[in-house]
């Protein structure tokens, strides 16, 4: 059949529309809405696109770009159909797959679930390899939800009451200069800043209301709904009766590439005005080429909406680009990215380092152990009478590494200077959809027991499904600890990051540690059998009996910590609390952790901070801090994961990112144009070459930026850089020798501020990067010396 539609080039490029849909939709005389997205075959059969990069694909014909992940993530048994870009908009059909496709760069794959309609399987299943297929998407898309509250109070809002900002589960709300200065939200939501008529600012929580707006804030599925229609530059209105409708149109696009093309410009002249280290021609040719196009694309608005919407945004990425190369690249910090790895071929090793590489990641958290298994052969589980690699990849097939996955990552990793740290799953060894774990069909009395466990017997959690190794056993903490040392004494991994090294924090009658053994051993400590024992009845006790269950995993940890250092003095043991209990008993382990990684789920400077802050706050001074972040987790577009990685990075020595498997090319693409363009030494790992590094590239700066753009006189610019060589030269000879070294730089670099011979935001820089470097000089002496 023949629809007739605009066609357009929405998806030809990774700025396109979160969501698709629209209400009202115009029909044609059969009473087929056309104002829809579709797909149209080679024979003119044309089928509705339900939705864009949305996992949950029953029934419905998905469409997934690069901007999703690189893969689509789907269930096996899905249909799903793999489409490279072949024109403005049009596509080649390449290959079917049964779900999880990897999606092209600036192509698509059209996935449907294995449970669907006969219409959507017929349509996908006569799609022929070598056929071109047309995207058709309607040039004004428009949304609408009705709020739950307009400035909600306690009382007006009460399912909000007990909630910041009186907003409640699912709900969506609109706050308005009379509610006051800001929303006062949490960061467990999804707002749109308003100006004006359009949105200027996506995303966070606690957001600022202007003046000359609003802002829609929103939860659950409220909080869905606003991010799948939002960009900037999207209309938005209230209606007196609270019906919020939000517009995306080709004027919304428009203004959404100039507020970008301004927002290049100003970063452009703030790293003039503070002689920033940048790629300034780049950036400024990018920022010049986007106007020049943007120009031509509203000349064209009436006359070919079509390709004024596709120039529109090349206008768009050639900002985001400028903004990009208008950032600073750091010599010294930590790069790191979380990821499970899925390989079975060397090939499909290298590919995921490529990518990383690309972003300029420099260490890999990699996780090699999940689901009671180590990726890679191990002796140790051999030798347990336990099952020698995880199932998946003892078939692998890694070339010279044989079936060594762990092997492969980590020498292919230094050929592209990637470290590889690993990443474990602690004493979460399994989950109730993967039957019994086989260390508790050998071993059954290692399983941790729930109060409400009356079998004794190996249980999933109540809670989450997942089984659990009873921490507080000997020989359990024994077999984890020889785990360890095999990784560590057969593999050049630089560290190990512990996760779920405690017992799950539950409600009384959910709580752990009332297996045979460990009841045991708390009733010829005390005398008392735990399960006498509750908090309302006997506080006292209930409180000892909690503290003796935490310091046993405290003494796992530390025990840890001194096999590792035995080993290895530089061997990194890294946390990664979660917000809550986990968080807070973190400084349990002050005296054992190298460094500490807090989850900060927030995706606003603010809410970041605010988790970081409140960490370090709880551990030594000179513990090593990075910040764990989850832009890609969540899907984040290429800029907010960059914005992201700029808010977390402030106040500590780097970055972890969660997680690479929903990495996006996009997002891979910006990082490496932008905050990590260049190299950099991870000062965790080597904290005298991260110093070092830092303190050449500032002499570099002295010579070929300050002096020359007039940031620092001559005289004085020269000055300052040989004393900066000589505190580099004694930090090469004896870091210990160090100390004075630094006061000598910071009280020159001072006096040359104070007498005005010194730009005072380019010596503030240069004091913090001294105060950085000293940083890590101290954590080398007292971590690693």
């Amino acid at each position: 059949m023949k629809w007739n539609v605009v066609t357009g080039s929405i998806l030809a490029s990774s700025l396109v529309f979160s969501s698709m849909g629209a209400l009202g939709n115009v029909k044609a005389e059969n009473g087929v809405p056309v104002n829809v997205l579709a797909v149209v075959d080679q024979s003119g059969d044309m089928m509705k696109i339900n939705s864009l990069n949305e996992r949950l694909n029953d029934n419905k014909l998905i469409a997934f770009n690069d901007m999703f992940s690189y893969y689509t993530e789907t269930d096996k048994g899905s249909f799903e159909v793999v489409l490279e870009k072949s024109g403005l908009n049009t596509y080649r059909v390449v290959k079917r797959t049964d779900g999880d496709s990897e999606i092209p760069e600036n192509g698509l794959v059209l996935s449907t679930g294995d449970l669907t309609t006969l219409e959507i399987k017929s349509f996908l299943a006569q799609l022929e390899n070598g056929e071109t297929v047309t995207l058709h998407e309607p040039m004004i898309k428009q949304e609408q939800m009705q709020t739950n509250a307009v400035d909600p109070t306690a009382q007006s809002n009460p399912s909000g009451a007990v909630f910041d900002g009186y907003r409640g589960p699912d709900q969506l709300i609109v706050y308005t200069p009379s509610f006051g200065e800001s929303t006062k939200t949490n960061p467990y939501g999804y707002e749109i800043t308003v100006e004006n008529g359009f949105v200027t600012k996506l995303g966070g929580g606690n957001s600022k209301i202007p003046k000359n707006g609003f802002v829609v804030s929103g939860h659950g599925i409220a909080s869905k709904w606003i991010s799948s229609n939002s960009i900037i530059g999207a209309k938005v209105t209230v209606s007196e009766t609270g019906l919020v409708q939000i517009v995306q149109d080709v004027e919304s696009f428009q203004y959404q590439s100039k507020q970008s093309i301004q927002q290049a410009k100003a970063n452009i002249a703030k790293a003039n005005a503070e002689f920033l280290d940048v790629e300034m021609t780049m950036a400024e040719e990018a920022v010049q080429k986007a106007e020049a196009i943007l120009k031509e694309a509203e000349a064209m608005n009436t006359s070919d909406p079509v390709r004024s919407l596709d120039m529109t945004r090349q206008a768009t990425q050639l900002a985001y680009d400028a903004y990009y190369y208008s950032l600073p690249s750091n010599m010294a910090e930590q790069r790191a990215i979380w990821y499970r790895p899925e390989e079975t071929t060397l090939d499909g090793v290298k590919q995921v380092l490529d990518r990383m590489e690309k972003a300029g990641f420099n260490s890999v958290y990699l996780e090699t152990t999940f689901w009671g298994y180590t990726i890679y052969p191990s002796e140790t589980m051999k030798a347990y009478g336990l099952p020698e690699q995880h199932p998946r990849f003892e078939n692998g097939n890694y070339g010279m590494y044989g079936k060594d996955l762990l092997k492969a990552y980590i020498e292919e990793g230094k050929k592209r200077g990637l470290t590889i740290q690993a990443w474990t799953d602690g004493f979460m060894i399994g989950h109730g959809s993967l039957g019994l774990p086989s260390q508790f069909k050998k071993y059954p009395s290692w399983a941790a027991i729930q109060r409400s466990n009356t079998t004794r017997q190996p249980k999933p959690d109540t809670s989450n499904q997942y089984y659990w190794l009873d921490i507080a056993q000997p020989d359990v903490q024994t077999f984890m600890l020889d785990i360890y040392k095999e990784m560590q004494n057969s593999y050049d991994i630089k560290g190990l990051n512990i996760d779920y090294m405690r017992y799950p924090h539950h409600k009384f009658e959910q709580s752990y540690g009332y297996s045979d053994t460990v009841k045991d051993m708390y009733k010829e400590h005390t005398g008392t059998d735990p399960m006498t024992i509750n908090p309302t009845d006997n506080p006292s006790e209930w409180q000892d009996w909690q503290e003796w269950i935490r310091n046993r995993e405290n003494d796992f940890v530390h025990k840890l910590h001194e096999q590792s250092k035995a080993n290895d003095k530089q061997f990194m043991l890294t946390a990664t609390p979660e917000p809550g209990p986990e968080a807070v008993l973190i400084n349990d382990w002050k005296d054992d952790l190298d460094g500490v990684i807090p989850q900060a789920y927030g995706h606003d400077f603010n809410s970041i901070q605010q988790t970081v802050q409140a960490s370090k706050k709880l551990m030594p001074k000179g513990t090593m801090y990075y910040t764990g972040i989850y832009s890609f987790y969540h899907h984040l577009s290429e800029m907010a994961s960059v914005n992201d990685v700029i808010s977390a990075k402030f106040g500590t020595s780097g970055v972890n990112m969660f997680a690479f498997g929903q990495a996006s090319a996009p997002s891979v693409d910006a990082l490496g144009k932008g905050p990590w363009r260049e190299k950099a030494v991870n000062p965790g790992e080597e904290p005298i070459l991260a110093s070092l590094a830092v303190l050449k590239d500032l002499q570099k700066e002295i010579n070929h930026l300050y002096i020359p753009k007039g940031a620092v006189e001559e005289t004085e610019g020269i000055s300052i850089r040989q004393s900066i060589k000589k505190l580099e030269k004694a930090i090469e000879k004896n870091p210990n020798s160090s100390s004075d070294y630094y006061e000598v730089v910071e009280e020159h670099i001072q006096k040359a501020m104070s007498a005005e011979k010194l730009d005072q935001v380019v010596g503030n820089r240069m004091k913090d990067q001294l105060t950085e470097t000293k940083m890590w000089v101290n954590y080398y002496l007292k971590h690693q010396n």
